[in-house]
């Protein structure tokens, strides 16, 4: 327990760090507003889910509906870390859109798993400038229910997506911890290590 709750801190925190843009100056995010994203994005999840969207297309179909609801540039600096500051302008956009097309195959896969069952939204969090955590859970008839979790924010203008927790844990920082070990691997060389993510089936 308590290791999930170090980790759900630890995504507040960091999450919080690299959303480096500044507020807008338009109303505070609320928590109903943040709970309604949240429902429209399951919605939309849900929709791709239900019409059975897979391989190429249904990537493609998943990276479209992130852009519209996630904070993806975002989410891929923080995800790649301090090797971030030494790409060139190159790798950076060859690395963001090899994340764009990871990031939507880990969220077809581990939605595609629960196809069938239903997402429901339980209440929410004031998380202050971080947003706001909308709680949910995955109701499963024949298993027990799975905890998700959805931090919202604002700071980016139009309210976005900006890490989910599956059960406490972070899906930006499985990923931050990922990438950091697939370029180690690779001594440090982040072209192959952008070549290996694009090809990669997602988490």
């Amino acid at each position: 327990m308590t290791s999930v709750l170090l980790n759900r801190r630890a995504a507040l925190c960091l999450i919080s760090a690299a959303m480096v843009a500044p507020a807008t100056g338009a109303a505070a995010l609320t928590q109903p507003d943040a709970e309604e994203f949240v429902r429209g994005a399951i919605s939309a999840l849900r929709g791709l889910i239900d019409e059975g969207a897979k391989g190429e297309e249904g990537a493609a179909k998943f990276i479209s509906l992130l852009e519209e609801k996630a904070a993806l540039p975002q989410l891929g600096k923080f995800a790649v870390g301090r090797s971030w500051r030494g790409m060139t302008n190159s790798q950076r956009e060859s690395y963001q859109h090899a994340f764009r097309t990871y990031i939507a195959r880990t969220y077809a896969k581990r939605f595609g798993d629960y196809a069938g069952e239903d997402i429901e939204v339980t209440g929410s969090v004031d998380a202050g400038r971080k947003g706001v955590l909308v709680k949910s859970e995955l109701v499963r008839p024949s298993a027990a229910n799975i905890e998700i979790e959805w931090l919202v924010t604002d700071r980016l203008g139009p309210l976005k997506l900006a890490d989910l927790l599956f059960e406490g844990v972070s899906l930006s920082i499985t990923m931050r911890e990922l990438f950091g070990s697939m370029i180690d691997k690779r001594g440090g060389d982040v072209d192959q290590f952008i070549t290996d993510l694009a090809a990669s089936e997602g988490a």
